[in-house]
């Protein structure tokens, strides 16, 4: 065992240089040492089948652990995409209380319109049907229905608009600016 640790030394001793120089062509200052590090462990490890000279089983070797170093690299980068990615997805729309509160608003608006008003308000943009298809739900003629959407459109945005009782309104209290147009959608 001594007479491979000899060998090996020597072969350090040698051939790191030339490895560092393999490597420095290859990849930036900074994993030049990682790669001839992992190089010369293969190499310890797999001694006894390392051939004479060892240089160019070496170099071979820096090449593939550079491969992998870029590979591994890449791995990172997409990871590193993919959480950015993601934590974009997750990201709050703003201060939670402050959304808490103006959906609880907007609810009570929306509970405080008369039965066909809320209903024609619901069918359209929470159901997602269109005024003919909600007229058709109700039961009522598509222009019937969109004349009850329409005031039931000018009573929640009015409910919206005016200032809250003083025991209503919180902190940071603003009115929540919702419309919904004929055919559902929020703007």
């Amino acid at each position: 065992m001594d007479d491979h640790r000899i060998e090996f030394t020597r072969c350090w001793e040698r051939d790191a240089a030339r490895v560092a120089a393999y490597a420095r062509r290859h990849v930036p200052a900074s994993q030049v040492q990682d790669a001839v590090a992992e190089t010369f462990l293969q190499a310890w490890r797999r001694w006894p089948d390392v051939p004479s000279p060892p240089l160019p089983w070496l170099i071979a070797t820096a090449r593939r652990v550079i491969a992998n170093q870029r590979r591994g690299a890449g791995r990172q980068r997409a990871l590193t995409d993919r959480l950015a990615l993601l934590a974009d997805a997750a990201a709050p729309a703003g201060d939670s209380a402050e959304v808490a509160a103006e959906r609880l608003e907007a609810l009570r608006a929306l509970a405080a319109l008369p039965e066909e008003h809320r209903e024609a308000v619901l069918l359209v943009a929470w159901d997602g049907l269109s005024t003919a298809e909600a007229a058709r739900v109700c039961e009522i003629r598509p222009g019937t229905f969109r004349v009850r959407l329409h005031r039931a459109r000018l009573a929640l945005q009015a409910a919206l608009e005016k200032p809250p009782a003083a025991d209503e309104a919180g902190p940071g209290h603003r009115p929540y600016p919702v419309q919904i147009t004929m055919e559902g959608q929020r703007s």
